[in-house]
């Protein structure tokens, strides 16, 4: 699925296969042709089959997607002080180079 980290590092492993090995490529894609076929064929009964006879539908609660949704999209508009701080640390840890210029 294309939004997905999953996707995102399976697409990376393809592209650096192909560049590495280009005759392992028709491998690697029918092994993951045959992966999604495999969870296809798993989840499409999941979603579109039947209701197992005397299950009735459940009632969804809302609240924990609203306060996910407000969550989320706080720290998306509006990221705290401590959490940028910590972000920055973390890129200063990994990179070498902080994005602040606080000299870490």
């Amino acid at each position: 699925l294309p939004p997905f980290g999953v996707f995102t590092s399976e697409f990376l492993i393809l592209i650096a296969t192909m560049k590495a090995w280009p005759w392992l490529t028709p491998l690697l894609l029918l092994g993951l042709g045959i992966a999604f076929a495999g969870l296809f064929r798993h989840l499409h009964p999941l979603v579109y089959g039947e209701r197992p006879a005397g299950q009735g539908p459940v009632a969804a609660n809302m609240l924990p997607v609203v306060v996910q949704l407000a969550l989320v999209l706080w720290l998306g508009l509006a990221i705290p002080g401590f959490l940028a701080h910590w972000f920055d640390q973390a890129t200063h840890l990994i990179s070498g180079v902080a994005l602040s210029g606080s000299g870490l």
